[in-house]
């Protein structure tokens, strides 16, 4: 099923995407869940999503659960890829012990450019499965030039 709420900016206009967010839907709750806004800014693909998430394996069957059982950027963005059916692909750094967003959809990290993790606004420094979310919160992955 392809996202209301995702937006290839190439062929969609933002009137798509207010529409799209009135008639917004949430994967149904679950244990230990959080009700958060997933935003992905990339260069060509772009949208906001409400997204139930909790604590889950992901990617490589890694649990990602910040250490204490909870929701985190990282299973929001894979419980929103899983539901709306686009890509993301990662690789794990083991140095970090967590996972590196290199592609959401269409558009992928580079030397110059990668996936930068904010939660309410503030840049995560503890990585995207070490960072615990709670419903509210509001997550954006934007594919930003590295300085």
């Amino acid at each position: 099923m392809t996202s209301p709420f995702l937006l290839r900016k190439s062929a969609l206009g933002a009137a798509a995407l207010a529409f799209a967010l009135t008639f917004g839907v949430a994967s149904p709750a679950a244990a230990q869940s959080a009700q958060v806004t997933l935003d992905i800014v990339g260069t060509d693909f772009t949208g906001t999503i409400p997204i139930a998430t909790g604590p889950r394996p992901v990617f490589d069957g890694t649990l990602c659960d910040a250490g204490s059982n909870t929701s985190t950027p990282i299973t929001a963005l894979v419980d929103a890829s899983d539901k709306f059916e686009f890509n993301v692909q990662s690789n794990y750094d083991e140095g970090l012990k967590d996972f590196i967003v290199t592609a959401i959809d269409v558009d992928e990290a580079d030397s110059t450019h990668q996936w930068n993790i904010y939660v309410n606004g503030e840049l995560i420094t503890n990585g995207g499965c070490h960072t615990p979310v709670a419903s509210g919160d509001k997550i954006k992955f934007a594919l930003e030039s590295i300085v």
